[in-house]
């Protein structure tokens, strides 16, 4: 089972420098921390000379701490004019430190203020796992790990240019350097990477040594007498990082990509290559955008919690994090995204919620993440009489997906075909060609992304994935006086928006293995039904009840969606048969991918909450990880990959 976080526990001196009782250490010299952050780790791993002219650079960090270091690499990369295209800035902590205090010790640094502004406001709630905030209008990427240095290596898929090692020291906090840590550090970063610490411990220099490095002594700052650097001359291949048969996939030489569907998942992905500097075409088969499972009037973005903490909440809340914070940034850029962060409050409508609420509670999670409110508080929070409690997520709300959608594609690197409609694709010399109805080439390029929802297995190489169609249906009701003073998104069985122009958006239902998409008055009067079960004084109150919209959404059996290179069934299946008569130790061979093709797929009722995340990592999978690391813990990944199903069929001796 994973663990939860313990957050920090720190004491401030007489000068208001922060000190780990715990470890029986400061987080930065008394001296001066900002110099201290600058000679040691910047001059350290001579930068800004080794990032200058490069395309993308990355510098990974054991322990965050106060975030001095990055401050100041960020000041510092900022004012080079020779800076690298793209930074990328890994760092683990255990022991995160709360938004309110980092905003307090910052105040130390006057000068890094504007920096850590952009800090502040977009820093994650305490909580385990990978959190990316994107900084510098993307161009800066900082990935913070909070959890356990040994979890957080064994799950982070990069190869590093550059190491900050600043946990405590090592006589106080043992476990950041142990020689297995030294050698994971080693197994993580490319051929002439060098890594800098203030410690010169001859147990370190040792266990460096053993893992590769080429260690140097030079002057510690201030008063200590010395501190290490590194070089490691050779790099340790990166397949070793993952199973086999979750092997990255081959990097496509130019950056050209085509994304077939124009729903959201396919919107993100392409917005999320085009971030990152490729020219991207982007097709769909309607005159318009966002005209089938993406096409809601309002989604609910929210996370989706587990009695006890395990990799599928984990999966939903970083993604729910990450949407959030592209939406505040994306609504900042263009004020017609309609996106309403006004909160949503999960109901405790049945004996299920009711005891995952108790057990939350147990769990004393983070109240700017999740707010355990009982019935009067839920209440007041909502604006109207509630029947029950339940669990309020501030930073959640509602969207009207089409208009994410129209911001996204304004991107320049992007190209939109409407009313083309993909059937087929053909792989030629390191290309895919992608034809339509009359065989007609579409477009040409180096990779291809199958992003269509339902029609995601129309393709001859995607035909493999279990997809399970559900219809999904909303329906309207016009609000009242009564109902206007609704203030949050209300979940149970299915959820209600605050009022919109004059509407509120309720359902939606949820049947398995239907397709017809002509929206039904049954299923209207089923969603009113429903309402009326959970919230009977509000479905009271609302008004002319009306169809909203219905679409097929697909979905998978294990519930997570479908995000990866495309395997090749019949290679993958001859170079793993074995695995079908119990042969388990042995040397596999790397997966045999379709070079250059890509699925996001899958995402069932949940992909407003998942598909900005999940679609970011599959545009830094594409990228390659020689370029930045993958944004999500390789746990995910390999629950992501569409080859899971060829797996597990293997596993079981199925054909």
């Amino acid at each position: 089972m994973l663990q939860e976080l313990i957050p920090a526990h720190i004491h401030l001196d007489k000068g208001g420098i922060p000190y780990a009782p715990d470890y029986d250490d400061y987080y930065f010299s008394r001296q001066n921390g900002l110099d201290e952050a600058r000679y040691v780790f910047l001059q350290g791993n001579h930068l800004p000379e080794r990032w200058q002219q490069r395309e993308n650079f990355v510098i990974a960090e054991t322990g965050f701490g106060t975030g001095l270091n990055f401050l100041a690499t960020w000041q510092m990369w900022q004012a080079d004019p020779q800076r690298c295209g793209n930074l990328h800035y890994i760092s683990i902590e255990k022991h995160p430190l709360s938004q309110h205090q980092l905003g307090q010790l910052h105040q130390h640094w006057p000068e890094l203020k504007l920096y850590s502004q952009k800090i502040i406001q977009h820093y994650p709630p305490c909580l385990a796992g990978m959190h990316t905030l994107i900084l510098a209008e993307g161009r800066l990427r900082l990935s913070l790990y909070f959890g356990d240095i040994e979890e957080a290596l064994d799950e982070l898929v990069m190869q590093a240019d550059a190491w900050f090692l600043d946990g405590f020291a090592p006589a106080r906090n043992e476990s950041m350097w142990t020689p297995a840590i030294m050698q994971a550090i080693s197994q993580r970063s490319k051929a002439g990477a060098t890594l800098a610490t203030f410690t010169a411990a001859s147990q370190v220099r040792r266990d460096l040594s053993a893992a590769g490095f080429k260690v140097s002594k030079r002057s510690g700052f201030g008063g200590k007498r010395e501190m290490l650097t590194a070089e490691l001359p050779q790099a340790t291949p990166t397949n070793h990082l993952l199973p086999a048969w979750f092997a990255l996939p081959q990097v496509a030489q130019k950056k050209t990509a085509t994304v077939i569907g124009g729903g959201v998942a396919g919107c993100q992905t392409a917005y999320a290559l085009a971030q990152r500097g490729w020219q991207v075409t982007l097709i769909e088969r309607h005159a318009a955008l966002s005209q089938e499972a993406s096409g809601n009037r309002a989604g609910v973005i929210s996370p989706k919690m587990t009695a006890e903490p395990d990799w599928g909440e984990r999966f939903y809340r970083q993604a729910f994090l990450f949407a959030t914070q592209q939406l505040q940034q994306l609504q900042a850029q263009y004020p017609e995204l309609a996106w309403h962060a006004c909160g949503t409050l999960q109901l405790n409508h049945q004996t299920r919620e009711l005891k995952r609420w108790h057990a939350l509670q147990a769990r004393q999670l983070p109240a700017d993440f999740i707010q355990l409110l009982d019935q009067a508080q839920a209440s007041e929070q909502a604006g109207i009489d509630l029947p029950t409690g339940g669990s309020f997520f501030p930073q959640a709300g509602y969207l009207y997906p089409a208009s994410l959608c129209a911001c996204l594609l304004q991107h320049p690197n992007i190209t939109t075909q409407l009313h083309q409609t993909a059937l087929t694709l053909y792989a030629s010399a390191g290309r895919w060609r992608v034809c339509g109805e009359q065989q007609q080439v579409l477009s040409e390029t180096a990779v291809v992304v199958i992003a269509n929802g339902q029609d995601a297995t129309q393709f001859s190489q995607s035909q493999f994935l279990p997809f399970m169609p559900v219809r999904g249906q909303t329906s309207s009701a016009s609000a009242t006086p009564a109902s206007q003073s609704l203030r949050v998104t209300l979940g149970h069985e299915g959820y209600i928006t605050p009022a919109q122009q004059g509407e509120h958006i309720f359902g939606a239902s949820f049947e398995r293995h239907q397709t017809d998409v002509r929206c039904q008055t049954s299923i209207d009067q089923a969603n009113w039904q429903q309402l009326h079960k959970h919230l009977p004084e509000l479905a009271r109150q609302v008004g002319t009840v009306r169809s909203s919209h219905c679409a097929v959404r697909m979905t998978t059996p294990d519930r997570y969606p479908c995000v990866g290179a495309l395997p090749d069934v019949k290679l993958w299946r001859s170079a793993y048969a074995a695995i079908r008569h119990g042969a388990k130790a042995r040397q596999w061979p790397p997966a045999p991918n379709q070079a250059g093709l890509f699925i996001a797929a899958g995402f069932g009722s949940r992909g407003l909450s998942t598909s900005a995340w999940c679609c970011d990592s599959l545009a830094a999978l594409i990228n390659g990880v020689a370029q930045e690391p993958l944004p999500m813990q390789s746990s995910l990944y390999e629950k992501l990959h569409p080859g899971r199903f060829l797996l597990r069929a293997l596993q079981q001796n199925r054909s």
